[in-house]
């Protein structure tokens, strides 16, 4: 088990391993849009023109040629990833070796991935672990609100671990958003939310214990190996 200042700065490397960096720099038909590289003056286009290969041999070509300027602005290309992208692999690494439930919601929860099998795995394993606690029979319509609030839980856990000013649902909204009294949510729903959003919160503290640790382990590997040189 790890503190609450290690748990935070889990979270803090988590969201900058998962952050998209696509959008840094410009694509080719971008830059080309604001920039056109080609210079037609050079060679003026023709319908059909001759183009001589070695040996002297003529060939006809359908398409003219083009004076093309260089499109980047340094003479080294850019590397492939960015130092601070490299630098957090190590975390990237660690999210692979997760179990598919603690996986799907650190990619939900701090790579803002909304993808669909996500959710469901999510809600599946926390919906399986409430019915274990939870050996009380229900009606077919409760066990359908039930349902219903695991994802509600998911998203409210979520949020407060993305944002500490985020406020919590109340009762009331709750209530409105099951359709229901307020004082049936007390009476039916208010353990069942209570419960469920603590499974989320487990979830959570594992999946960043495991990666965390993961990641200790490969530091220490390399410190190790560094010393033995």
């Amino acid at each position: 088990m790890i503190n609450s200042q290690l748990l935070e700065y889990a979270r803090i490397e988590l969201t900058s391993a998962l952050a998209d960096y696509s959008g840094g720099t410009k694509g080719q038909l971008e830059a080309f849009a604001e920039h056109p590289p080609a210079d037609k003056n050079i060679y003026p286009r023709q319908f059909m023109h001759k183009v001589e290969l070695e040996g002297g041999r003529k060939v006809k070509a359908d398409n003219s040629a083009l004076y093309v300027m260089e499109t980047r602005s340094r003479r080294r290309p850019s590397p492939p990833m960015r130092e601070d992208e490299f630098a957090l692999c190590t975390w990237r690494r660690a999210i692979l070796k997760l179990n598919e439930s603690k996986k799907s919601w650190v990619m939900y929860c701090y790579g803002n991935d909304l993808s669909y099998s996500h959710q469901m795995i999510i809600c599946q394993h926390l919906w399986s672990k409430y019915h274990a606690l939870n050996s009380s029979k229900n009606t077919p319509r409760l066990r359908k609100c039930l349902a219903a609030l695991t994802w509600l839980a998911v998203q409210d856990v979520a949020a407060k671990n993305k944002n500490v000013q985020y406020k919590e649902y109340a009762a009331t909204t709750l209530a409105s958003l099951m359709s229901v009294h307020r004082d049936t949510w007390y009476t039916n729903f208010a353990s069942a939310w209570t419960v469920l959003k603590e499974l989320a919160r487990s979830l959570d503290m594992e999946a960043l214990c495991e990666v965390e640790l993961t990641v200790s382990e490969c530091y220490k590997k390399i410190a190790d190996y560094q010393e033995g040189l």
